[in-house]
Order: C-alpha cells, then sequence, then structure tokens
C-alpha cells in the first residue's frame, strides 16, 4: 500500500509542482472591510488536534469577541473544527498573522471574502453548518455538501490559477460554476441553488497544501482531469497577471502528458482544440 502511494506521488510531481510553483493564494481582506485586531493581542488559544476533513479553504472576513469582550475584524482562513462545545474554529488570522481558535458562538458577524456583503443569519448556517455534524440535516444542505465534496478537488486547482492577487474576477469565476454545474450533472447530483453556489465559491481560499492534495486526487481519475484541464486553460487565460500564460500552460500539458504516459493503463489526457 504504502509504495502505490509512493510511486502515484512521485507520478503526480511534475503536475503538482506546477502548481505549487504559483505559490499560496493570498489571503486578502474583502473590500471595504478594514482589518483590526485589540490592543492588547491576547486571542484565543488553538490548542490542536481539529479535524480539517472538509473545512480547508473557506475563508471569511469575521467581526469577532474574544473572552475579555475584545472586538476584532480580522479576514480568516479556516483549517479546521472542533466540534465540541462550544463549537469553534482553528483559523488563519490575516490581522494577526498565525493560526487562532474562533469559538463559533462569539462570531459576531460575517462578511463574504469577494464583496465584504454583511450576511445574514441564514447564510452564516449555510456556509458554516455543512463541516458540522448534523443529525437530521435539510435535503438542500445534504445536496450542498454533496456538490460540494464532489467538485472540491477541482475547484481548488482552479482557484489557484484565477486568484493571483487573492480576488477571484468574474470570468474565471463564471468558469469554475461552469465546472462545478457540470461535475454535478455527471455525478446525478441536483445542481444547487445559484446563490448558494456563489456563497461556497465566494467564500474559498484554499492554503497550498490543500491545493497540491487535491490535484493529486484528481490525477488518480484520468476522466476527470480530462474535463478540469480545459476549465484551466480557460482560467488561466482570462486571469489578468497570469506569468507568461503560454509558456506555462506548455510547461503544465507537458508534465500532464508525461504523466499520464507513465501511468498504467491510462492514455493520454486529451485536450480540446485552441485557438
Amino acid at each position: 500500500m504504502c509504495e502505490d502511494s509512493e510511486a502515484t506521488s512521485a507520478l503526480a510531481e511534475g503536475v503538482i509542482s506546477w502548481f505549487e510553483k504559483r505559490g499560496e493564494i493570498p489571503l486578502v481582506p474583502p473590500f471595504s472591510v478594514r482589518e483590526y485586531a485589540p490592543l492588547i493581542d491576547e486571542p484565543d488559544r488553538f490548542a490542536g488536534g481539529y479535524s480539517t476533513e472538509g473545512i480547508w479553504g473557506v475563508a471569511f472576513a469575521a467581526e469577532y469577541v474574544d473572552s475579555r469582550g475584545w472586538t476584532s475584524i480580522s479576514t480568516i482562513r479556516c483549517l479546521g473544527v472542533d466540534t465540541r462545545h462550544p463549537a469553534s474554529v482553528a483559523a488563519f488570522c490575516h490581522a494577526r498573522e498565525r493560526v487562532g481558535k474562533f469559538r463559533v458562538d462569539r462570531i459576531i458577524s460575517i462578511r463574504t471574502l469577494r464583496s465584504g456583503r454583511l450576511l445574514n443569519s441564514d447564510e452564516h448556517v449555510t456556509l458554516l453548518a455543512p463541516y458540522l455534524p448534523q443529525e437530521a440535516p435539510d435535503p438542500w444542505l445534504c445536496n450542498l455538501v454533496d456538490v460540494q465534496n464532489a467538485t472540491r478537488d477541482g475547484v481548488y486547482g482552479l482557484l489557484q490559477l484565477a486568484m493571483l492577487d487573492g480576488r477571484l474576477g468574474e470570468e474565471p469565476r463564471q468558469v469554475i460554476f461552469g465546472y462545478v454545474m457540470e461535475e454535478a450533472k455527471l455525478r446525478g447530483l441536483e445542481a444547487p441553488a445559484p446563490d448558494l453556489l456563489a456563497l461556497w465559491i465566494d467564500n474559498l481560499s484554499p492554503p497550498l497544501d490543500a491545493v497540491a492534495i487535491s490535484v493529486a486526487r484528481v490525477l488518480e481519475d484520468k476522466d476527470k482531469f480530462a474535463r478540469l484541464l480545459p476549465r484551466l486553460l480557460d482560467v488561466a487565460r482570462s486571469t489578468t497577471g497570469f506569468p507568461n500564460p503560454e509558456e506555462s500552460l506548455r510547461n503544465l500539458i507537458a508534465a500532464v502528458r508525461a504523466h499520464f504516459r507513465t501511468s498504467p493503463n491510462d492514455q493520454p489526457v486529451s485536450v480540446r482544440a485552441r485557438s
């Protein structure tokens, strides 16, 4: 088992390293949000041991009150969840530039990462509930989580190219929407309502290690990667500031071909023609 994992890792290294060279997606505060931290910087302690299953990448601007009653506004990238009462998330805090603990019941308000729009209470639940266990979740929420689980890996790869400056532009955003809808249909899942899908995608900023893990998983499924690759090209060509796009994309395609030539029982991924 271990030898198989090492072989898969070696085969995927060329493609994964191409993504890693893009660097980590910057965690940028939303427009119109002015971050601030307490004068005495002693945030809630993070003791570790949280589950990171399924929560990597969610980010937003949070107004938070700590155990002393000090308030802050900071952009956070969720890294893990502790479901023991009182539920809390471990998150990288942009204002403090370190990982801290944020109790869910002390989050006063949440602003969307993309626009800074203040979310209502129902949207709070929608954004955070998929990562907390529920005995009888609503069917629409179950469907949303199923779509997230089915498409998260590909979405992370697309965001790695789309958010070079920490912002998600409208054109690459539509490419990502199209990818999610296509994958959901192929898997027989009901497409989420557009506002639910937007709430999820607009509040993602996955760390680099999560992107690398996701790309490795996509590479295990030749057909899935074949569907993702044209979307990657579309995003790269629609993103302002992508360095040397054509040369860089040629390197990606070469790495993909080398990977699938080497993989047993696989054929090279086909790429649709580009003008």
